[in-house]
Order: C-alpha cells, then sequence, then structure tokens
C-alpha cells in the first residue's frame, strides 16, 4: 500500500508534523495533458465551517437588507471560480423554533436568543442565511454536525423544510420517519457526483428517530455506503465529509487518520474534514488499487468569531477532476485561497504574509497564481 504523507509520518505511536507541508501534486500534473486533451474537467470548492456567533449576528441585525452575506461578500470572487462549491452548515435553520423546542411560527427577522442564538452552544439561524448562501455561490451543504440538534428533531426537520423550498442541495440528515439514504448526488457538467456527510458527536443529544450518520459509531453502514455507490457505474466520484476530531488541535488524532484512509479504500475520491476549528493538515494518499485520493482533515472556521488566528483564518480549496478516455474521475490538480477575519469582515488573505504563513503550515505552498 502507498501512503504519500504530505505533513507527517505515520508511525505506530503519534504523528510527527514537520515545521511547513510540501507541495501536493496529482500524476496529470506531471504530464503535458496526454491523456485527453479536450477532456472535460470540474473545479469544486471545499471550505469549513460556519457559524453565526453572536457578534457576527448583531452585525446582520443592523443590516437593512437583512443578508448574512456582508459578512463575507469579498470572498464571494472565490466561490465564482469553482464550478460548485461546498461548506459545513454548522447550527439549525429551523424558522420559530426556540430553546425549549416549541414552534413559535414565524416571529420575524429577530435574534432573541430563544428562537434565533448564536451563542450558549446552541445554534439556530434565520432562513433568510439560506438565501445568503445562495447568493455567494454555495451550491451544497453538510448538515451533520455537532449542532445538528440544537433545536431537537424537529430543528433537523424544519432545517430540512427551510434548504428544500429554498433549493439548496444538502447532506448528511433526514427527517424523522424517513428511510432515506444518507448520501445526495449532484450533477456538476458531465460529472455524476455522490456526497455523504457523518458527525462523530452531537454534543450530548440522542438521536433517537435515526435522522444522521455517526462517522464511527455506524462505521460498517458508512463504508457499506461508499462501497455500494462505489459498484454504481453511474457514479463518477465519491466525496465524504466527516464532522470529527478534537477542538482546536492542528493534528489529526489516529481515529481520523484511520478512517480517512478506510474511507479511501472503500471508493472515496476525497475526504474533507471539519469541527476542529482549526486547520489541520492536507495529505494525498494512493489507495492499494492505486487510485490518487485527497485527505483534508480539518478546514477550520470560514465563518466564525473565535479568537487568534487559528481560528481566524481558513481557506477554500480546489480540486479540479477530469476523466480517463476510458471513463474514470480523477483528481488533477489541488490549490486554495487562504481567508481570515478582522471584526466580522471575512476576506481574501493572500496579501498578508502573516496569514499566509500559518496557512501554509497545513495546507501546502500557496501558488503563485489565482486557482
Amino acid at each position: 500500500m502507498k501512503k504519500i504523507i504530505i505533513l507527517f509520518i505515520l508511525t505506530n505511536s503519534l504523528q510527527v508534523f514537520s515545521k511547513k507541508s510540501e507541495k501536493i501534486t496529482f500524476k496529470s500534473q506531471h504530464k503535458t495533458r496526454s491523456i485527453n486533451q479536450t477532456a472535460e474537467s470540474i473545479k469544486i470548492s471545499f471550505t469549513g465551517d460556519l457559524i453565526i456567533h453572536n457578534d457576527l449576528y448583531l452585525k446582520i441585525m443592523k443590516d437593512k437588507n437583512q443578508d448574512f452575506s456582508i459578512l463575507w461578500k469579498k470572498t464571494i470572487p472565490l466561490f465564482e471560480k469553482a464550478d460548485f462549491s461546498y461548506l459545513n452548515l454548522e447550527g439549525a435553520v429551523a424558522m420559530g423554533i426556540d430553546r425549549k423546542l416549541k414552534d413559535r411560527g414565524d416571529v420575524g427577522f429577530t435574534y432573541d436568543l430563544d428562537v434565533y442564538s448564536g451563542t450558549n452552544f446552541l445554534f439556530n439561524y434565520h432562513p433568510k442565511l439560506i438565501d445568503a448562501l445562495i447568493k455567494t455561490g454555495v451550491d451544497i451543504v453538510s448538515t451533520a454536525n455537532n449542532h445538528t440538534f440544537d433545536r431537537g428533531s424537529i430543528g433537523v426537520d424544519k432545517t430540512i423544510d427551510a434548504l428544500v423550498e429554498k433549493n439548496l442541495t444538502f447532506v448528511g440528515t433526514r427527517k424523522a420517519g424517513s428511510t432515506s439514504q444518507f448520501y445526495t448526488t449532484t450533477k456538476i457538467k458531465n460529472f455524476n457526483i455522490a456526497w455523504i456527510s457523518c458527525s462523530e458527536a452531537l454534543n450530548g443529544f440522542k438521536d433517537k428517530k435515526s435522522q444522521i450518520l455517526l462517522c464511527f459509531d455506524q462505521k460498517n453502514e458508512l463504508l457499506n455506503i461508499i462501497k455500494n455507490l462505489k459498484s454504481d457505474k453511474t457514479i463518477d466520484a465519491i466525496i465524504v465529509l466527516p464532522h470529527w476530531g478534537q477542538e482546536y488541535k492542528h493534528e489529526p488524532n489516529q481515529k481520523q487518520i484511520q478512517l480517512s484512509y478506510e474511507l479511501a479504500e472503500a471508493g472515496a475520491i476525497a475526504v474533507i474534514g471539519s469541527h476542529p476549528h482549526v486547520l489541520q493538515p492536507v495529505e494525498k494518499y494512493v489507495t492499494k488499487d492505486n487510485r490518487e485520493t485527497f485527505i483534508a482533515y480539518s478546514l477550520g472556521n470560514f465563518v466564525a468569531y473565535q479568537k487568534n488566528i487559528e481560528r481566524k483564518s481558513s481557506a477554500l480549496i480546489y480540486l479540479d477532476f477530469e476523466k480517463t478516455e476510458s471513463g474514470e474521475t480523477f483528481i488533477s490538480k489541488y490549490s486554495y485561497e487562504p481567508t481570515t477575519r478582522t471584526g466580522a469582515d471575512i476576506y481574501p488573505a493572500r496579501h498578508l504574509p502573516e496569514v499566509v504563513k500559518h496557512v501554509e503550515k497545513f495546507l501546502g505552498p500557496l501558488d503563485s497564481v489565482d486557482p
């Protein structure tokens, strides 16, 4: 089995990280487009957690247009570089559901810390947030994370209702009583991409109605889903989105590393993690059947109100996908653009040496040109 370790050496003990990562390249980047000169390609962007913390929500409440995207409007051009974009939606978007899980109906665009809140570890956002994500260019969100049940089972249902009503694709949860699969598929040009999302923890809440997939506790089910999708000839690529790891730790733990390899061996082409609220390393992993796969253990905070450069800085990473003449999908390029936050303003950070230096430790050298 080949393992190309970008930031660490896997041993029988803990991982040893270098101070700065090496550049990740894929086989096709060493060739002169000899596979198929006219091959169609797609670029998918990925970023980290979106949490509308208290101070951010207060800024939104002062905006006459009630537009959440004013927080990150300067990053919209980064989303526009991609054909399709993903982020982790951390918290409920459950209209009218208060902290006691009572449905109070449409109480308007308010921030009362009861129905809508971005503090006390119980998050619920007004559905106008979904409009802002669509405006930004976000095409799919994960709803599987430790804040999924911040408004209970009814909050999960209401969040799904809001996403479906506004036609924003999601993956990671299902409505109470549903037996639908824990994956979704999207058509991006001529690529049919399968997405699977799971969470390691639920902040002590119980999933009594089987609305979410647990990364480790239901690992066998997760792997079987991937294997079944891999055997489906209509699926071109499988992307797994685990919400896992230890908060504020820059190193993935042994469980994350082991599971990421198992996901890749089962058939995933990319594993894009979230939850630690800081960046963790990226890695190219070559499977037993010689497939090049990509792992990002954590992309940190895209939108959040937390201190220090470690929790303020993130990135949009880009994976380019192409097909061989026989129809096999492969990753042809990896790149990224760093982001950071000052006050309530999230923006591109290529021009900030301190941010670039920090991000490069985990995502590799920043290209001299835009993705």
